[in-house]
């Protein structure tokens, strides 16, 4: 599950915006990063009045979608612990 905003745009985020991610180098820290989240119920948690929870049925759309995302300034996917970077796909 991930979050876009009303208009069905992508919502990223710097990483540095996200405290659990603080011991990263500064470098790391300046780039936007899609949320993901495992279940609906902590997607539901984490979203805000303007934003909407949406289902990603198939995790490849990120392999398929990579050149695009990674234009829009978008190297990181965040899934709970894990930390997966695009641009090394």
């Amino acid at each position: 599950y991930m979050l876009v905003d009303k208009k069905v745009e992508l919502d990223s985020q710097r990483i540095a915006e996200l405290p659990e991610w603080n011991f990263l180098p500064e470098s790391e820290k300046e780039r936007q990063a899609i949320l993901l989240f495992p279940d609906q119920r902590s997607a539901k948690r984490n979203c805000s009045r303007n934003q909407r929870v949406i289902k990603v049925p198939n995790t490849n759309i990120f392999k398929i979608s990579q050149p695009y995302l990674v234009s829009k300034g978008i190297t990181r996917l965040i899934l709970e612990d894990s930390l997966i970077g695009l641009d090394l796909m």
